[in-house]
Formats: C-alpha cells, structure tokens, sequence
C-alpha cells in the first residue's frame, strides 16, 4: 500500500469527514474559435449561459438550499451584465482575435474585482472567471465538467471548484471536498457552509496531483483545523472517525440552544447573525439568533445603474427590525476601492485596499449616504436598530459623521427613531484609540477579518499569505483585548462579526476578554453557543493573558485550547 500523505489546508468548512476519494479533472484549455459578428455571438452565448444559470438557481431553491441559489442567479446576472459584454467588444474593436478578447476581459474584470478591500466582494472575481469560462466553453461547444459519487457519498478532490460546481452538488452524496486552491470567503466555501459540507481549501497548488491517488482512495479530512490525510493508517483512521462522531454529537447538541440566553459567568453574551439578503435574513429567524449582528448593505448597491432608493432600502431594513425583538445592527454601505459600482466613480488607486472605502466614501457620495441614513432612521421605528459605520481610523472621522447623522435626522419629515452609533474596529489605528473612541460611540464592533489584515499587513485575498490571515495572531488577540477593556471601562455594548466569531478557539478568547455579542452566520449560531456556554469563566482571563504573550497564532490556539479543553473536565453540565 502506498504511504500516507499528510497536507496543511485552510479549514473552510467545519465538520470532519472520512470517506472515498474522487479525483475531479482539471479543466480543459478552452480556445474559441473566430466567427463572424464575434460581439453579437458573444451575446447570444451569454445569454444562454444566463439561462442555464438561471435554470440551476431554480433547481438550488427547489432544494431547499437558498444560498446556493442566491449564488448562482447573481452569476446568471453576471453574464448578462452589459460590463463584461463591452468589455469583450471594446478588444474585438482594438483588433483581437475572439478568444483573446474573451480571455483578457475576463482577466481585466477579475482584477478589479479582486482588488476590492471587502473579501466578500473581492470573492466576486472568482464569478466572472467562473462565468467567463462557461460562456467560452458554450462557444466552443466544450461540454462543462460533471461531478459524479457513482452513487454513494464520496470526498471530492480538486484543483479549484466552481460555485456551479458545488451547488450541484447533492448532500447527501458528498462528505466533503478539499481544493488546492480558494479562499475561506470563496462563493465555493460559503455554499459548502449552507449545506453543512465541511471543506479545506489552499492546500497548495499540486499538492494532491502528484500523489498518484487512486479512484477509491481513502481520505481524511478537518474543515477546522484544515488536515487533510491522503490514504490515513489505521490509528488516522480511528482519530478522524472519533472526529466525525464528535462533531455529529456537538451538532445535535447545539439544538439545545436554540433560542436561549447564555452566559459567561455573570455575564450575557449574545450570539446574533451575520445577514447579507433575504435568504440570509431567513435563515436567520430559524436559527433563533439573537438579533444581527451585521446587516450588510453592499449588496443592496450593486448590479445594477444606480443606487437603490431610499424607499427600497426602508423595505429591507424594516423587514430585519421587525423579524427580532433584539438589536438589528444595520453597517452602512461598506463599498468603494477600484468602482465596484459604477455610478459610485472613484479615481484610479494603487492600493484600494488603503483608499477611499467605507466611511472614507460618504463624502464623495452625500446624496447615497443621505438617502441610506434616512431609511435606517425610518426603520428604526420597527425595532432595536443600531447603526455600524465601518473603516473608520481615526476619533475625528466618528465626529464628523455622527453629527452628520444628526443634521440628516433634523432634516426629515417622516416618522423616525434614532438609533444608536457604532464604530467598526478594523484598522488598527482605531484599537490604539480605544478609550478616546469610546466616549464617541454607543458600541463598537471589532470586524476580525480586515483588523488581522491590516495588522498583519497581509492581503487576505492573497493565498501565499494564507498562514497569516489567522485572527488569533498574538498581535492581533491584544489589539482586541485593548478595545474590549476600553468599551468595559467605557459602558458600551462590543461585539466581533469577523469570521474568528464562530471559530470556537477564537470565540473562547472573546468571551474571557468581555466581549458581549458575537456574530455568525445563521447555521453557527446555536454551535457557537453551546461552544461559549461550555467555558469555565474562571480559567478564562489566566489563559488570554498568557496566549496574548505567545509567539506565534499556532501557540495562542494551543493555549486557548487547553482552557477549553480543562473547561470540559471541570464545568458542569
């Protein structure tokens, strides 16, 4: 029998998984040939890939599985959009061939989008490729690659994955997948969350090409730690099977918790959700969460020729205030960067990721900021609305815009509440400024993924940079510490709504510095509960000073772990 092989991923997906190998193909190098009128077939492609899109999202909800549809419907937007389509033309128009103009207006597209600061948005690159290529094999009459179990469930293996891909997929047929490539913010990722399919990604490029993995292969995997075990001996075997019935065991645990308070200590922490859509929003309320704990209003803006009214956004908002009788945090627009929307122009930057971005962007768009405002104030009659202002850096910028906000209340005529005003932490120029920021806000929400990126100076869309996108950085950890202690010592609500929210060993850290609200998404919300409620507090604060001081995000989580794992001996159930 060949010898195991062992690989590091990112773990994107939690869950364990023990189960048959299947080798998906790497694609095929698709080149479109030269036709006549190439813009005007480019189109008539486009728009039957649009269908076929379409056609899968509807199949997706059939399923139940509204994620996975919502993915799929913006790519059948996406090739349809008229951007991507005068793009092509515009290189038909400067004399390349057919398949190049395709190619480099993917290639432009996906550059601008992945240039964007917001992972979430950024991830949008990935759809154009993804697009890109089945319009390109549409016209070249290349049929798409097919994912087949052979009818028992099985591990996918694979270069990359698309999000087509993977919302075709069948539940009950896949166990789950590992990537060499992708991110843990990827379209790809967020489907295999909404199934409850754990998954690794990153591995490396070639990582698992060259294991010469045979069809039937037994593989391990951790969507939580990112091992994966390429032909496991039988003591591998034993761990990662202890592994999949522990999980199973902590998820039929975590039902205990829906819908209930917890505590850490004689604290209460709340654990809210992360709601981006409707589909979001729905998952949301079966969880039972405890209100949202980030309202993301991005996706409100984009795809479309100019902003959203007032009136449009009043809906949406007030529909989240009224679903929960706890507080709905409303994060105003978080876009700007390299024109994600193209009524919102911005000049060219070096670095968006440095530029002008959230709060930063308000100024140069009143009107759109105005009229977003406006229908939070309006919305706020319907329930406990808090308003998030994100990037802000510094103590001055909270000024300005909150007596904005004021001046926007003054001026209007329908029936309004104020709600409270927050600031995100995510730079950490504001976490140095903790206690000054305070007397400012009413909350302050730490965003976990740009605070690691920034203080890491590592760009998270980057995968070679991968190992240093961990929340539970040294650095990073005491960053959020400091703003913990200044929002206690200051009386205000703190809270995360970065991914390390749901991440157990992240969470625990959390809790022992006095953080009060965590955010997630829909379906780790009652595990993320049961996680914190089964801390012993009395260990905790020992265990973050410790970890705090440690060299390295791989020792923090050893700490961490080994007061999770002391908290299981001694608290009781």
């Amino acid at each position: 029998m060949a010898d195991q092989i062992n690989l590091q991923g990112i773990g994107a997906a939690v869950g364990a998984a023990v189960g048959r190998a299947v080798m998906i193909a790497e694609r095929v190098d698709v080149v479109v040939p030269d036709v006549d009128q190439p813009a005007e077939v480019f189109k008539a492609a486009a728009t039957a890939v649009a269908g076929d899109l379409g056609s899968l999202a509807t199949e997706a909800e059939a399923r139940g599985q509204e994620e996975a549809a919502s993915v799929l419907q913006a790519q059948a937007l996406m090739a349809e959009d008229t951007m991507l389509a005068s793009t092509v033309e515009a290189k038909i128009g400067e004399g390349k061939n057919f398949n190049a103009s395709i190619r480099e207006a993917g290639s432009e597209l996906q550059t601008m989008l992945a240039s964007l600061p917001d992972p979430y948005l950024a991830a949008r690159a990935a759809d154009v490729g993804e697009v890109v290529e089945r319009i390109s094999c549409h016209l070249a009459g290349v049929p798409l690659r097919r994912l087949d179990s052979g009818g028992e469930p099985v591990i996918y293996l694979a270069s990359t994955l698309t999000a087509a891909e993977t919302a075709q997929m069948d539940p009950a047929a896949v166990l789950g997948f590992v990537t060499e490539t992708g991110g843990p913010t990827s379209h790809v990722v967020i489907i295999a969350r909404s199934m409850g399919v754990p998954a690794v990604v990153a591995t490396g490029e070639g990582s698992m090409s060259g294991t010469n993995l045979a069809e039937g292969d037994m593989v391990v995997l951790d969507g939580g730690s990112g091992e994966v075990v390429l032909r496991p001996s039988k003591d591998v075997l034993a761990d990662f099977n202890g592994r999949v019935e522990d999980h199973r065991a902590a998820v039929a645990a975590a039902e205990a918790y829906r819908g209930q308070a917890i505590m850490f200590g004689d604290a209460s922490v709340s654990v809210a959700a992360n709601v981006a859509n409707q589909a979001d929003l729905d998952q949301a309320i079966e969880a039972q969460a405890d209100g949202i704990g980030l309202l993301r209003t991005e996706f409100l803006f984009l795809d479309r020729p100019a902003a959203p009214s007032e009136e449009e956004q009043y809906e949406f908002y007030a529909a989240a205030a009224k679903a929960f009788d706890k507080p709905v945090v409303i994060r105003t627009m978080d876009i700007g960067g390299d024109k994600p929307a193209d009524y919102m122009t911005i000049p060219d930057e070096e670095n968006p990721f440095l530029g002008v971005r959230g709060a930063r962007l308000y100024h140069h768009h009143p009107k759109a900021f105005e009229d977003q405002v406006r229908a939070i104030l309006r919305a706020a009659v319907h329930g406990d609305v808090w308003m998030m202002i994100p990037m802000i850096t510094t103590v001055a910028e909270i000024i300005d815009l909150r007596a904005w906000i004021e001046r926007i209340a003054a001026a209007t005529d329908a029936e309004i509440r104020m709600p409270k005003i927050g600031a995100m932490v995510e730079v950490p120029a504001i976490a140095l400024s903790a206690d000054a920021l305070i007397e400012h806000v009413d909350f302050v929400s730490i965003g976990s993924n740009d605070l690691t990126q920034y203080t890491m100076a590592a760009d998270r869309t980057n995968e070679e940079l991968g190992h240093l996108q961990d929340a539970c950085a040294p650095s990073v950890m005491a960053l959020c510490d400091m703003v913990a202690a200044a929002a206690k010592r200051g009386g205000v609500s703190a809270s995360v709504c970065g991914l390390s929210a749901a991440d157990p060993t992240a969470a625990a850290a959390y809790a022992a510095m006095g953080i009060d609200k965590l955010s997630v998404s829909a379906r780790m919300v009652n595990p993320t509960k049961a996680a914190v409620a089964s801390l012993d507090p009395a260990l905790g604060r020992a265990a973050v000073d410790e970890a705090v001081k440690s060299a390295s995000a791989e020792a923090v989580r050893s700490r961490l772990d080994r007061w999770r794992s002391d908290s299981a001996s001694t608290k009781e159930p």
